[in-house]
């Protein structure tokens, strides 16, 4: 008869857990592990963690930046001004 490993795994009871999730704490095996950048995230966290990236990526790639905006926005402002500028130096005595 074997022993129970010191710190069993979540998923596997019979597995000794090699490291914690960072998101949910729990004790993961090997087979169960993902690292990133040396973090342990177990499958489930770590499918959320992917999940948040991507929708991120999306509503980054689909919506207009804002420094896109704030272009858009001062070309109109001085669209909008030489317009005026315009009009009133013709309506004026005096303008061409």
């Amino acid at each position: 008869m074997t022993a129970a490993p010191a710190a069993p795994c979540q998923n596997h009871p019979a597995r000794e857990a090699i490291g914690v999730c960072v998101e949910c704490r729990a004790r993961i095996c090997s087979e169960c592990v993902t690292k990133v950048d040396g973090i342990n995230h177990c499958v489930a966290c770590y499918a959320a963690v992917a999940d948040r990236g991507a929708v991120r990526r999306q509503a980054s790639a689909s919506g207009t930046s804002r420094a896109g905006a704030a272009v858009a926005a001062v070309a109109w402002l001085g669209a909008g001004t030489l317009l005026v500028w315009a009009l009133l130096a013709a309506a004026l005595p005096g303008g061409g």
